[in-house]
């Protein structure tokens, strides 16, 4: 019964994406490798919504605005953006010890892409995402200005 019940409320289910979102993929390499674990945000001008991905193993990505797959159609700066983040700190052994600790700032995040990338402003990465068109953008970063 209860079967019968969920498929009864499946077609009722809305599919439908307001934003009229594409599919939008693509690779992401830095000398000439691919990038694993890289931030991957279009930034859209106008009523754009931002898109995002994380990049797979292999550097591949696949956007999503909100929880919808792809983005809306129109003109993007593209961000690439990978950090790496030192280890935690090991567990200290007393209770004076991590109240001693406590206060240290946090060691900084380590880029391991150029900085011009993540910045709006100075990413020479530009695209147009167009409805009912493959939207394949390969990202080849290099350290060139």
């Amino acid at each position: 019964m209860t079967l019968l019940a969920i498929l009864w409320l499946l077609p009722g289910c809305s599919r439908e994406n307001p934003l009229g979102t594409v599919r939008v993929r693509g690779k992401v390499t830095y000398k000439a490798q691919p990038v694993a674990g890289a931030t991957v945000t279009f930034v859209g001008e106008g009523d754009t919504k931002t898109a995002t991905a994380i990049t797979a193993s292999d550097g591949r990505y696949e956007l999503a605005t909100l929880h919808f797959a792809g983005a809306m159609p129109g003109q993007y700066a593209v961000l690439v953006e990978k950090l790496e983040t030192p280890p935690e700190k090991a567990q200290t052994g007393s209770m004076e010890e991590a109240a001693q600790n406590a206060n240290r700032p946090l060691p900084r995040a380590k880029r391991l892409l150029p900085s011009r990338y993540s910045d709006a402003a100075k990413t020479p990465l530009h695209v147009e995402v167009k409805a009912g068109q493959a939207n394949d953008f390969d990202l080849e970063l290099s350290d060139r200005g």
